[in-house]
C-alpha cells in the first residue's frame, strides 16, 4: 500500500515568545527604580558583617575530636591521612559557623554574602557568643529558620507587588503567602524524605557493589534533580504573583514548564552565571576593608534585580499564554506529528 502523509492543519497565528534579556533588562530597570526592594538583603548583610556571631565550635569540636580519635584507632595506616584531611576540613568549617547564617533559607529566602564568615569588620573584631547547649543550637536554628522563612516571604512579596505594579503591599496578602510558602517547606522536606531513602540506599549500595558506578550514577541524580526542579520553578511566582494557593500555583507552574522549559533553562542559565559570577568578585576585598561596603550593596542589588526578573518573566508568560491559547492548543494537537 502507498503511504501517504497526512497534511498538518495550519498553525494559529501567534506572538513572539518573551525574550530572557528583555526580562532581566526590566527587572534591573524596575529595581533601580524602587531602591527600597534591596533593604531585605542589605540590612540582613549587614547585620551578618557588623553584628555578633553565634559560633559552635568550642561546643562541637571536642565532640569530633573523640570521634575521629576513634577512627584513626580503628582505621589501617592507609587511612589515616584522608582522617586527618577531613578533620581539618571539618574544624576549618565549624570556625565559620554563624547560627545567624539559617537567617538565610532555601528556595525562598533572602540571599546573603556573610552567611558564615569570619569575625573581622571594618569597624574592628566582632564580637563571638559560644552557644554550648545541643537544646539551644537546635532551639535557635529553628527560630532562626522561621524568621528567615518570614522575611524572605516579605521580600518575595514586596518584590512581586513591584512587579504588579497597579497593586500595592498587602499585609493580608502577605499572611496567606506565608502560609502557602510554610506549607510549600512542608511539602518540600516530605518529597526530599520520600525521595532521599531509596535513593541514598541505592547510592550505597552501587559504592560498594561497582565503585567505578559510583560517579556515573551521581551525574545521573544531578541531572535528575535538575530536571524535577522545570516543572517545580513557578511555584513561588504562582503565589507571590496570581495569589494561588499551594496545590494551584503547583499544578500553574507544571502546565507553565510544560511549553516554556528552553525559555525557563536559558533563564536559570543566566540568573546563576550572573549570580555565582558577580559573587565572586563581590568576595574579593577582605571583610576588615570598606570596599565590602560595596560589595553588599552590590550584591543585594543583583539578587534583588534577578528575583524581580523571575517575576517579570512568570508574568510575560502568563500573559504570552493567555493571548496565544489557540496557538498552544494547536501544538499540543499536533505535538505528536511535529515530532
Amino acid at each position: 500500500m502507498e503511504n501517504r502523509e497526512i497534511p498538518l492543519s495550519a498553525p494559529p497565528s501567534s506572538t513572539p515568545v518573551p525574550g530572557v534579556i528583555r526580562c532581566l533588562t526590566e527587572g534591573c530597570n524596575l529595581t533601580a527604580n524602587k531602591p527600597y526592594l534591596i533593604l531585605c538583603p542589605l540590612i540582613l548583610d549587614l547585620f551578618l558583617l557588623f553584628g555578633p556571631k553565634l559560633r559552635i565550635d568550642n561546643f562541637m569540636m571536642p565532640v569530633f575530636d573523640s570521634l575521629f580519635t576513634q577512627l584513626r584507632n580503628s582505621a589501617p595506616g592507609t587511612g589515616m591521612r584522608q582522617i586527618e584531611m577531613m578533620q581539618e576540613i571539618l574544624e576549618q568549617a565549624l570556625s565559620t559557623v554563624n547560627l545567624f547564617g539559617f537567617l538565610q533559607t532555601y528556595p525562598i529566602g533572602v540571599s546573603v554574602l556573610f552567611g558564615s564568615a569570619g569575625s573581622s569588620t571594618p569597624l574592628g573584631t566582632s564580637a563571638e557568643i559560644q552557644v554550648t547547649s545541643v537544646l539551644l543550637i537546635i532551639g535557635l536554628t529553628a527560630l532562626f529558620m522561621f524568621f528567615g522563612v518570614l522575611s524572605g516571604t516579605f521580600y518575595y512579596s514586596l518584590s512581586a507587588a513591584a512587579v504588579k505594579g497597579s497593586e500595592s503591599f498587602s499585609w493580608k496578602r502577605f499572611g496567606t503567602q506565608f502560609l502557602n510558602v510554610i506549607l510549600l517547606y512542608i511539602a518540600l522536606i516530605v518529597l526530599i524524605a520520600v525521595l532521599a531513602v531509596p535513593f541514598s540506599c541505592l547510592m550505597t549500595v552501587v559504592y560498594l557493589a561497582i565503585p567505578f558506578l559510583y560517579q556515573i550514577m551521581l551525574v545521573l541524580l544531578i541531572m535528575l534533580g535538575c530536571w524535577i526542579m522545570i516543572p517545580l520553578f513557578y511555584i513561588p511566582h504562582g503565589i507571590f504573583v496570581k495569589d494561588l494557593d499551594l496545590p494551584g500555583a503547583a499544578v500553574e507552574s507544571f502546565k507553565m514548564a510544560s511549553w516554556s522549559s528552553p525559555i525557563t533553562i536559558r533563564f536559570i542559565l543566566l540568573s546563576l552565571v550572573l549570580s555565582f559570577g558577580l559573587d565572586m568578585i563581590w568576595t574579593i576585598p577582605s571583610q576588615s576593608s570598606w570596599l565590602i561596603l560595596i560589595s553588599i550593596f552590590g550584591h543585594s542589588f543583583v539578587t534583588t534585580a534577578l528575583l524581580v526578573s523571575s517575576f517579570v518573566l512568570f508574568r510575560e508568560l502568563d500573559k504570552w499564554q493567555k493571548e496565544n491559547r489557540s496557538y498552544l492548543e494547536w501544538r499540543k494537537a499536533n505535538l505528536p506529528e511535529l515530532s
